[in-house]
């Protein structure tokens, strides 16, 4: 395994955002638990000017918790099959499905909502404002905790490693391990996480330890893209950077998703051709406006409260 430096050398750092709204009191469908209750989660999941969060995929919960929504798309799929036989045959329609469709649906949202900061997702989240590391489960010797009640660690002690295994078919996957140094005193202190998908090309994790390393400097400014766009003006030396940087507000969410997507396929074209070897620090954009241009053929599409509520009744999906 190889170990990463905590330095930025590529200096592109880019993740898209649909800015499609997101559970409030005031906008909520079917989610009306967000009336009264706001998940303990929510702070560091949508806290971006503070928190990057990483989390383990393919893990056992994930798949639990998401079952609910599993159910209900196949509710639909037998709704959609009643109403072929109905059209096409002398079959008659099961009317109570119109029922217990948004029952199922009311329940499993607010269920889903209510419950998912009490279910124990794998993953880690990196503080910048206090230059430390949480890790969401029991850590052995850990005793140090934050206001989560999470295992935390000092940012300086955290280290970044590469490794490939091979996968189904003789694939070969990328990975990185985030994990304290002192693995004989913290031995389950470690995130593996799938940065690069079915690739033995390790530039995907080198991007992602990047993302973290800049999000931790907080010497300066949140880099200028579409996920810290509505969390800029809370970080006051971003804020104070971007006033002297006569950087437009709101650029991003000028960006429709299907543009923020080409721009990001652009710059992993750029990251396939750049040298990681050479350790040359390449100058990060900090005036993207002067780079990229929103399409006004494509405007962004945010999603609306018809859209929302259909998600939630097809997927249980709150938001």
């Amino acid at each position: 395994m190889n170990t990463l430096q905590k330095n930025s050398f590529f200096n592109r750092f880019f993740c898209e955002n649909s800015f499609k709204g997101g559970l409030s009191k005031n906008r909520h469908g079917l989610a009306v638990y967000r009336k009264f209750y706001t998940p303990k989660l929510d702070v560091y999941l949508n806290t971006n000017e503070r928190y990057f969060y990483e989390e383990k995929p393919s893990s056992t919960t994930f798949f639990l918790f998401y079952l609910p929504c599993g159910i209900s798309f196949a509710i639909w799929v037998l709704l959609l099959l009643n109403f072929l036989v109905v059209i096409f045959t002398d079959g008659s329609f099961y009317w109570p499905i119109l029922l217990i469709i948004p029952i199922y649906s009311f329940i499993a949202v607010n269920f889903l909502g209510l419950t998912y900061d009490r279910v124990k997702f794998k993953g880690a989240y990196f503080d910048r404002k206090d230059q430390k590391v949480s890790f969401t489960w029991k850590i052995e010797n850990a005793s140090e905790f934050d206001r989560f009640g999470n295992p935390t660690f000092d940012w300086k002690d955290i280290e970044c490693h590469t490794k490939n295994e091979f996968a189904v078919l003789g694939i070969m996957k990328a990975f990185i391990e985030i994990r304290h140094k002192n693995l004989d005193l913290y031995p389950n202190a470690k995130l593996t996480i799938n940065a690069s998908g079915d690739t033995s090309n390790p530039v995907r994790c080198f991007m992602e330890w990047e993302s973290i390393v800049r999000h931790m400097q907080q010497d300066k400014p949140l880099p200028d893209t579409p996920e810290y766009e509505l969390y800029r003006e809370l970080d006051p030396i971003t804020k104070s950077f971007d006033e002297s940087n006569g950087r437009p507000k709101g650029f991003w969410t000028q960006f429709s998703l299907e543009q923020q997507r080409e721009i990001e396929e652009q710059i992993f074209q750029e990251a396939l051709k750049f040298d990681w070897s050479e350790g040359k620090v390449q100058p990060e954009i900090t005036k993207p406006w002067e780079v990229w241009t929103p399409d006004p053929k494509r405007p962004p599409k945010p999603r609306g409260m018809f859209t929302m509520i259909m998600l939630q009744l097809v997927f249980c999906y709150p938001e």
